[in-house]
């Protein structure tokens, strides 16, 4: 079996895109945990109380959503970087090629097939979290945009879930390759051919 040999902007943007889909996915965990604008509250309010000052859990959890907001700029200005990233692969894929084999192409085995159908939708989901991460953030906020908005969201919301599941994939295909008959595969994409 001969082993794919991946171009230098095939590595370059396969290593950007990791490392700002992992910082994306860094300020989801921090925002729904540590971050966690009711939690933050909370602890706001309970120090608060400790020096006399009394503060509702609206108005505490609304604080708690201002000191959280800076960071999640950063999610936003991330999204617009992975937008920039995603254009690219795709032009990327167009001119150099695709690094996996068409789903749809006969005589694939299903190893082949399986794997291209999990890149395929990866993609998919992908370009759906990006346009609904724009959404979210450019329409307009008025009666008729409402709905989108809350649909976007919805759906952005759930791309969490594609995220983790293709990560720990990705994860577990590379171990098996290396551990079967695709041995050198992280080397290849850390050094080229």
């Amino acid at each position: 079996m001969k082993s794919v040999s991946y171009t230098r902007a095939h590595r370059i943007l396969h290593w950007l895109i990791a490392g700002v889909f992992l910082f994306i996915l860094l300020t989801v965990l921090l925002r729904q945990n540590w971050m966690n604008k009711t939690q933050m509250g909370e602890i706001l309010a309970a120090k608060l109380s400790e020096k006399g000052i009394a503060l509702t859990k609206a108005d505490a959890a609304k604080i708690g959503k201002a000191i959280r907001y800076p960071m999640w700029r950063w999610h936003v200005w991330a999204g617009y970087v992975l937008i920039g990233l995603y254009i690219i692969r795709m032009l990327v894929f167009r001119f150099q090629g695709v690094t996996f084999k068409s789903p749809f192409k006969k005589h694939l085995i299903a190893k082949e097939r399986l794997k291209s159908i999990i890149y395929v939708l990866f993609y998919i989901c992908f370009a759906t979290s990006l346009l609904t991460g724009m959404l979210m953030v450019w329409s307009p906020r008025t009666a008729a945009w409402q709905q989108v908005h809350h649909i976007a969201k919805l759906v952005h919301v759930q791309s969490l879930y594609y995220a983790v599941t293709f990560i720990v994939l990705h994860l577990l295909g590379l171990v098996i390759g290396e551990l079967g008959k695709d041995k050198g595969i992280i080397s290849r994409m850390v050094h080229g051919g």
